[in-house]
């Protein structure tokens, strides 16, 4: 024999069942509120620390990665102007050599 269920039945479990699932959908908001709280204050926490960091290698003389970058890119562009001038010295002493060392070929 099927059991029929009363209209006032089909209610209350469907009633029952929209209460769980709000409060699964509320815990789960808490739950990521929390989490957000939790990794919000290791983060104010890492920056705090990485600051004192900064201060305490400025302190010293320590220079930054900025600091460092340009002055790679200053190497970088003075190299660059030297080979320049190594190559055109080596150029210009070069032509003069082969002009004194060519023999003409008129008797």
């Amino acid at each position: 024999m099927i059991k029929k269920l009363k209209p006032e039945d089909d209610e209350q479990r469907m009633t029952e069942a929209v209460r769980m699932s709000s409060q699964e959908i509320w815990q789960a908001g808490l739950h990521a509120f929390a989490k957000a709280q939790e990794e919000g204050g290791k983060q104010f926490s890492m920056q705090i620390f990485e600051q004192r960091v900064l201060r305490a290698l400025s302190a010293i003389g320590v220079p930054t990665a900025e600091e460092v970058a340009r002055l790679q890119a200053r190497v970088d562009e003075l190299s660059a102007q030297l080979a320049a001038l190594t190559a055109s010295q080596n150029g210009t002493a070069q032509a003069p050599a082969r002009a004194a060392g060519h023999k003409p070929s008129c008797p």
